[in-house]
């Protein structure tokens, strides 16, 4: 069910928990036998061409891909920031067209890179978020008022190991804004790292981790109704504010130091330093390379819980509290690949690889099995991110971050168990960690990511 239309409906009914998870087939029906590697990797080659052409949109804005042409009419940011990574496996040139439309459409003066936005060819009245959020949430050029994790920034490194083009070179200034948006004016807490002021910033719309702070109870579904009237709120009152950080953070109403969004930043920072390097500009490469050593010391310290050997997000500018959750955001501190050898290898060995919380049968859930299997999770079920579920960018990255640590040989077996998933099941929104059965929106691009795992881990 689309992203903004099934939160929306939540306000009004608790019937809406219901997730049909019906859909166009694809090419690979669950349950399909892949032979080998090789019929393999061609069965995703051939399902994400498809895909892709699927979900092209060539705007007046420029080029790039919807997330699912049924579900998303939208451009969303960190969406096409995946996109840039998996078409650099098979369509870089595509990649570069889609990562110059990031920077060039969406990024306003500020270095905001746009959440998400409505393209100038579909039409607004029919669009379900605008429907709802309106002028509020959108600005006059159709971009909305929240930010995205940048995985753009990883994903123009990543294009341009493999293409060398000078083109995204010549995008660093842009990416550099977007950075000095991100570690200038939203370290709310300023203690050096990234502070959201809606759940969407986080990319993980209703993960767990953000019940707390929004006043949610697992085991009581009317509360669970209310939370598209508590989304729409942060942002009629951000909008009262002006969107003016400063008044935001006086409220306090959602202030949240996201892992997910900090891990891609910190990451990011890794990555546009690189990129200086490659264009000749040493002390631009040593100052981002600086920033994500900073990054990494501040989640150390910040968001490291020894005793449990795992890190966990902050959230409450006047309380400061920690949301002990455990999910792949946990994790994503090692993204950058500057977090201390021995707190790595502990959460590798004690998370990654425990099946108490992400080594099941289907690797990688997105939240820990031993804290869904304590919960009643089967009215939440149909809410994004939220029970047991697969998303195949969070596969991605656990697999990246475990090569960043040595560990290429479980990057590979991640890579194996989620390609033969998405061979069994189609190129879904998400999967169900259990049976690998595909869920959430059809036609969806993140599988792709799969190609891009297979050419840096392999299937062998």
């Amino acid at each position: 069910m689309k992203r903004r239309k099934f939160i929306g409906s939540m306000a009004l009914t608790a019937g809406a928990f219901a997730f049909s998870g019906l859909g166009a087939k694809t090419s690979s029906d669950p349950g399909t036998e892949i032979k080998s590697p090789e019929q393999l990797k061609e069965t995703l080659l051939a399902e994400a061409k498809r895909i892709f052409a699927l979900n092209l949109v060539n705007s007046k804005l420029g080029r790039f891909h919807l997330p699912s042409n049924s579900s998303y009419p939208r451009f969303f940011g960190w969406d096409s920031g995946w996109n840039v990574i998996a078409q650099s496996a098979f369509d870089p040139e595509g990649a570069r067209l889609e990562l110059d439309t990031v920077f060039n459409s969406f990024q306003d003066d500020s270095g905001l890179v746009a959440h998400e936005a409505l393209i100038p060819e579909f039409d607004r009245s029919k669009d379900p978020t605008y429907l709802w959020l309106g002028d509020k949430y959108f600005d006059a050029r159709g971009r909305c008022r929240i930010m995205d994790p940048p995985s753009y920034l990883v994903g123009a490194e990543i294009l341009y190991q493999k293409t060398k083009d000078p083109r995204i070179l010549a995008l660093l200034p842009k990416m550099e804004k977007c950075l000095e948006y991100l570690l200038g004016p939203r370290d709310l807490f300023g203690d050096g790292l990234v502070s959201i002021i809606h759940p969407w910033e986080a990319g993980t719309d209703l993960t767990p981790a953000f019940d707390q702070a929004l006043g949610l109870k697992i085991n009581n579904p009317f509360v669970f109704a209310r939370i598209g009237g508590k989304l729409q709120q942060i942002i009629t009152d951000c909008y009262a504010d002006g969107w003016d950080l400063k008044k935001i953070a006086e409220r306090n109403e959602f202030v949240f130091e996201d892992l997910c969004l900090n891990g891609l930043t910190a990451a990011g920072a890794v990555s546009v330093s690189h990129l200086f390097q490659a264009a000749g500009q040493k002390d631009q490469a040593g100052k981002w390379m600086s920033r994500a050593k900073s990054m990494a010391e501040a989640m150390e310290k910040i968001c490291w819980d020894n005793e449990r050997g795992f890190f966990f997000p902050r959230w409450d500018l006047k309380r400061k509290k920690m949301a002990k959750r455990v999910s792949v955001p946990g994790m994503m501190p090692l993204l950058c690949g500057l977090v201390s050898e021995d707190k790595a290898q502990r959460v590798i060995e004690n998370y990654l690889l425990s099946p108490k919380q992400f080594w099941g049968p289907w690797p990688v859930p997105f939240n820990s099995i031993a804290e869904m299997k304590a919960e009643n999770t089967a009215f939440v079920r149909g809410m994004l991110w939220r029970g047991p579920c697969i998303w195949i960018n969070m596969n991605w990255i656990a697999a990246r971050l475990a090569a960043e640590y040595g560990r290429k040989d479980l990057a590979r077996a991640i890579t194996v168990k989620t390609a033969e998933m998405i061979g069994r099941s189609g190129f879904r929104e998400y999967y169900h960690p259990e049976t690998g059965k595909g869920q959430g929106a059809v036609n969806f691009t993140w599988p792709a990511l799969a190609l891009e795992m297979i050419q840096e881990y392999g299937l062998g």
